[in-house]
């Protein structure tokens, strides 16, 4: 049985056209993550402030959600008259983020051995459990992607949680699950993860 999210499964009661159908791609990948059930007035709170980036979510993260709003629009209008150079922006936003990861990895390095073999993509993912969740209920969700290690916090909803007929290392539940809340500057570390991912399979086909 293909336990993969569908698309529909991934809108988040929203239909993505345009540029937005590629928050929606999905891939097969290992991460560090944490899962934390909450009542629904927890997820609408903590939700907020992640999208809202206020105190509660840290005031680095709100410096950083409207630089990269700016930029994203900045450079998105200079490639409509010059693409080498919107390329080449980008390509130093890419830098910069590197370093970034860098930086972070210093305080909180890496553990590979309790990463998750997760399906994934901006709008959701689906991985193994050895918990039951109850539909429609909302998690926070904290991820560590690798091997960079960026991470993400963002609230989802339980789209459903089903038990396998055998386990697998002692995992009986397949978890899938939509986000509900992220920062856009989350949301789009996440689609460009996953395009990398993407371009990274595509090339590791053609040379087998």
């Amino acid at each position: 049985m293909d336990h993969g999210l569908t698309g529909k499964q991934m809108m988040n009661e929203t239909t993505a056209t345009g540029a937005d159908r590629r928050a929606f791609f999905r891939i097969n990948d290992r991460l560090i993550m944490s899962l934390n059930p909450l009542t629904e007035t927890e997820a609408e709170n903590i939700g907020q402030a992640i999208i809202d980036a206020t105190p509660e979510a840290g005031q680095l993260a709100q410096q950083m959600s409207t630089i990269q709003k700016s930029f994203n629009h900045l450079t998105d209008q200079i490639g409509h008259t010059d693409r080498d150079i919107a390329r080449a922006l980008r390509m130093l936003d890419d830098k910069v983020n590197l370093l970034a990861q860098n930086v972070q990895l210093l305080h909180t390095p890496l553990n590979p051995e309790t990463a998750n073999e997760v399906n994934l993509s901006a709008g959701g993912l689906a991985l193994m459990t050895d918990t039951v969740f109850q539909a429609r209920s909302p998690l926070e969700i904290r991820m560590q992607l690798l091997p960079g290690g960026l991470h993400i916090r963002a609230i989802a909803k339980v789209i459903g949680c089903d038990q396998l007929i055998e386990s697998t290392e002692g995992k009986s539940f397949y978890l899938r699950v939509a986000f509900t809340h992220m920062s856009e500057t989350d949301r789009n570390i996440l689609v460009k993860h996953t395009l990398n991912r993407q371009a990274e399979e595509l090339r590791n086909s053609k040379q087998a």
